[in-house]
C-alpha cells in the first residue's frame, strides 16, 4: 500500500469514526444543548447560505440548514471550512440533509449519520448545536432519532409535511 493510499484509508474524512455513538448503528451523538437564559427569546434564524465571516449584524441569530442540500454539502465534504464562521453565531442547527421518500433507506440512514456527525463535530469545536430531526415515512422512525439525547431541544422543519399524500411542494 502506498503512503498516499494509507493516508486516505486512515483519514477522518473517510472514516468519520471519532464519535463512537450508541447502539447497533453507532450514529454519533450530538451533546445535549445547554440552554442559556434568553436563548429562545426573540429568536431569529439565518440560513447557512446567508452567513458570512464578516457578518456583524446577525451574530445573535441561530444558523439553520432548511435549504436544498447542495447549498450546504460542503459542511460534510470539508467540515473545517466554516467552523470559524459558525462559531460566531448564537447557535447552529445540525444540517438538514434530505430524507426524501424516494430515497433508498440506506441513503436516508446515511443522511441521518451526516446530520449527527456534523453536529457532534461542531460541538467538539465549541459550537453550540441544536439537533435537527427529520424523517421520511414510518420506516425511518427506527433510526431518525438516533444520536439525539433524550430530553434534548430539537429543531424540526415542516416544509415537506403535507396532508393526504399531496407532495406537490417537492416539485418546486
Amino acid at each position: 500500500m502506498t503512503e498516499e493510499n494509507y493516508n486516505y484509508r486512515a483519514s477522518q474524512t473517510l472514516l468519520r469514526n471519532q464519535f463512537p455513538g450508541r447502539g447497533k448503528l453507532k450514529i454519533p451523538v450530538i451533546p445535549k444543548f445547554q440552554e442559556r437564559a434568553g436563548d429562545f427569546n426573540d429568536l431569529l434564524l439565518i440560513g447557512f447560505d446567508k452567513t458570512h465571516l464578516e457578518d456583524q449584524n446577525h451574530l445573535d441569530w441561530m444558523v439553520h440548514f432548511f435549504l436544498y442540500d447542495y447549498r450546504f454539502e460542503r459542511v460534510w465534504k470539508n467540515p473545517d471550512s466554516d467552523i470559524e464562521k459558525l462559531a460566531r453565531y448564537r447557535a447552529v442547527l445540525s444540517p438538514d440533509f434530505s430524507m426524501y421518500l424516494e430515497m433508498a433507506p440506506v441513503m436516508q440512514l446515511y443522511n441521518v449519520f451526516r446530520n449527527r456527525w456534523c453536529g457532534a463535530y461542531w460541538a467538539s469545536k465549541g459550537i453550540r448545536v441544536i439537533p435537527t430531526v427529520n424523517w421520511g415515512d414510518e420506516s425511518t422512525f427506527d433510526f431518525c432519532f438516533e444520536g439525539i439525547e433524550k430530553g434534548s431541544v430539537v429543531a424540526v422543519s415542516t416544509y415537506m409535511a403535507s396532508e393526504h399524500d399531496n407532495r406537490q411542494d417537492q416539485d418546486d
